[in-house]
């Protein structure tokens, strides 16, 4: 035991703090693969800060080996609770695995490796098992849907050749053998690696090519007949699909309501952004029915509005600019939104939305100017173009054309425009038959000469309704019936259901919209925060020569509004989305691009709180870290006498440890050894190890450091250590 002290030189000694730094490296790797794989960034930087400081604090903060099992034992059960009681959901992926179950399993791995980072010893080599479990770790993230374009596939084969290099340069910092090798010898294995290194790249690449060919007949394999759709993304779909029965986004707003929407950079507040469009109203709620129009990317140029505020918060990546609808303003400016990945399956605009920048080649809309996003990648970056200032668009025709050449609608005909006027005036037959009803409707536009007065008469008549989120509906009859007569406290859902029946009563035709209104300000990353509360339903109606107008009826009070707040979240938010940001541009075709939206990111990232205090404490760590290496490079280098000593010193300083008498900081070795040879009235064997000090100090401190007494010194600390070793666990 002695022995393997001493035959640790000082270069091996360097040796072993650089494969110290290599764990490092590959633990922040997979610290970044779970933030860009799962799409959460809390455990990640938690990762990171918890493992930066053990490449300077280990030898003074040293966990020690007996301790590690039960570090692993409570990473488990910490692991195994949040698997129980917060279970991760993934948010854009299908997995074929219990995902929740395999990311929980995969912090545990990472963390094991955080805790031999700090269990090393600068005299030992790292566990040989360390790369294994960094293995695990990417098995564990790389349940995802495989496809030949996926941008999570591409990012996690170039991540798994970054780790198979650094496992490499891990193992080549592994403890060498002391003999002399000649150098025929010496060109062996280096030679080897290499070349099993190039079988295993060749090898796992035809293997990935044939697994992405057969990869559709294997899922199914796997997967049998079921799928298992997350809960959470089930609850996102209520509202935005083909069908919105009453009360689904009240639901949403009750159980997701902190869960985070959208961000949207705008210089003034998002107002509502209209995700789906229905037109026909049934008992079980509202219906859409739209054809998708494709269209290409708009050969016109946009108009030259002032793009910096949009420019410096997002990567100006490949972006192709479609023309919605033709432009009636003057002025555009931007309303660039950031759609979280639970909400990928949507998009959300604002309704005079002229243009949009988006990454794709095709856009698909429907007749409403609601956008698809079938070819659109995840988490990608929108920018709307609006008006400015806002106004109403008069040429705007009642449903977009179904024709479009090069990017611009052509004109529609008189049966179009009549068909799409009788869609959005269907009012169901039990309704329109009920003498009540039609004397509500006679009564509430009494005197309203235009279709404006009738815009204004109808949220008069409902400012003074009474709101509540929940509404019971009797059985057996029709919701909206009972809502217009009885009036009871209803939700938003309900009003603007109301105000569609009653103005298409009224002859004018008008749809029933989802989506969103209000938002929290961010005053740090200056960009408002939408939250799944947001959730808002109103309708829009038809004005000849006004074009679309929004009706909202729901009691002003509870119409989602647009709030400044300040608080600690935001810091954390902010960095959320410059994540979010930074994945978007990793996921542009062609290294140019990449480059160019990561350095963009980047600098604007560097301008935020965030960035500021994250470049200071690099900064900080790299003088540190400079200063640290200047003060070794002037010192001379230890004897091999003096390094013999230190480890001496170090294994009865371990021993005594155990049996708790630790030398102080501020102790000398003399001091020491007089309070050992107090507390050796009753353990005999303590006044043998202060004896030891006393002649360490001499040898040390007095030069005395000749072969023969450093062998002696030697000798007499393995019989304390010995003795020490038959004692009691404590003193």
């Amino acid at each position: 035991m002695i022995g393997d002290v001493f035959s640790t030189s000082h270069h091996e000694v360097r040796t072993m703090h650089r494969q110290a730094l290599i764990a490092w490296l590959m633990i922040l790797l997979q610290a970044a693969m779970f933030w860009y794989m799962s799409e959460t960034i809390v455990f990640p930087i938690l990762v990171a800060v918890i493992s930066s400081p053990a490449l300077w604090w280990r030898h003074r903060w040293q966990i020690s080996s007996a301790s590690l099992p039960w570090i692993d034992l409570a990473v488990a059960i910490v692991c195994a609770l949040q698997w129980n009681l917060a279970p991760y959901e993934p948010p854009t992926m299908t997995t074929v695995l219990n995902y929740p179950l395999v990311h929980a399993a995969g912090q545990f791995f990472l963390l094991v490796q955080v805790a031999r980072l700090w269990a090393s010893r600068s005299d030992r080599p790292m566990p040989i098992y360390l790369p294994l479990l960094a293995v695990i770790v990417f098995i564990c993230l790389g349940d995802v849907q495989l496809s030949k374009t996926g941008r999570m596939r591409r990012m996690h084969q170039r991540a798994t050749l970054a780790l198979v290099g650094l496992s490499c340069a891990y193992y080549s910092m592994a403890r060498r053998r002391q003999e002399s090798q000649s150098t025929s010898v010496r060109w062996v294995r280096p030679t080897a690696s290499v070349a099993i290194l190039a079988i295993c790249v060749v090898s796992t690449r035809a293997g990935n090519e044939w697994l992405l060919e057969k990869w559709s007949d294997i899922e199914n394999f796997l997967r049998g007949s079921e799928t298992r759709p997350a809960a959470g993304r089930q609850n996102v779909l209520i509202g935005f699909s083909g069908q919105a029965p009453l009360g689904s986004i009240q639901f949403l707003r009750s159980s997701l309501d902190e869960q985070i929407a959208m961000r949207v950079i705008s210089d003034r507040a998002p107002g509502y952004l209209r995700g789906a469009v229905f037109e026909r109203y049934t008992l079980r709620g509202w219906e859409s029915h739209s054809d998708w129009i494709p269209i290409s990317r708009s050969r016109k140029a946009v108009p030259t509005p002032n793009r910096s505020a949009a420019a410096i918060h997002a990567p100006s990546s490949a972006q192709s600019v479609f023309l919605l609808r033709e432009n009636f303003a003057s002025n555009l400016r931007p309303v660039t939104i950031w759609r979280a990945p639970s909400m990928d399956q949507f998009t959300f605009l604002p309704l005079t939305t002229s243009q949009l920048e988006a990454p794709i080649d095709i856009l698909n809309f429907d007749r409403h100017s609601v956008v698809s996003t079938d070819n659109m990648p995840p988490e990608a970056k929108l920018t709307a173009w609006v008006p400015d200032p806002s106004g109403l668009n008069p040429f705007e025709p009642i449903v977009q054309p179904m024709l479009w050449e090069t990017g611009t609608p052509l004109n529609l005909d008189r049966q179009v425009t009549m068909t799409a006027k009788l869609r959005l005036q269907q009012v169901p037959e039990q309704l329109t038959t009920n003498p009540n009803l039609l004397q509500l409707a006679t009564k509430v536009f009494e005197g309203c000469k235009s279709p404006s007065e009738k815009l204004t008469a109808i949220q008069n008549y409902f400012a003074k309704w009474h709101y509540s989120t929940s509404v019971e509906i009797p059985p057996m009859i029709d919701p909206m019936l009972y809502f217009l007569l009885e009036k009871p406290a209803a939700n938003c859902e309900f009003f603007a259901s109301g105000t569609a029946i009653l103005l298409r009563i009224a002859g004018i035709p008008c749809r029933y919209v989802t989506g969103f209104s209000g938002g929290e300000y961010n005053l740090l990353g200056k960009y408002w925060v939408v939250r799944q509360r947001d959730a808002h339903a109103w309708v829009e109606a038809y004005v000849p020569n006004e074009g679309w107008v929004i009706v909202d009826s729901t009691p002003a009070d509870h119409i989602p509004k647009a709030v400044t707040k300040f608080g600690l979240w935001q810091l954390w938010d902010e960095l959320t989305l410059r994540g979010q940001i930074i994945r978007t541009a990793l996921a542009a075709e062609g290294w140019s691009s990449k480059w160019r939206a990561l350095k963009l990111a980047l600098l604007s990232f560097l301008n935020t709180i965030p960035g500021a205090l994250m470049t200071g404490g690099l900064l900080f760590l790299a003088v540190r870290k400079l200063r640290f290496a200047r003060r070794k490079t002037n010192s001379r280098p230890l004897e091999p006498t003096v390094i013999e000593l230190r480890r001496l010193l170090d294994e009865l300083d371990h021993r005594l440890r155990r049996l708790k008498l630790e030398r102080a900081a501020h102790e000398t070795l003399h001091q020491f050894a007089a309070r050992l040879h107090q507390a050796a009235s009753s353990h005999s064997i303590l006044s043998e190890a202060a004896e030891w000090y006393l002649h360490y100090a001499d040898t040390r401190y007095g030069r005395l450091m000749h072969p023969e007494i450093l062998k002696a010194l030697r000798i007499e600390l393995q019989a304390v250590c010995a003795r020490l070793s038959e004692r009691p666990t404590s003193l």
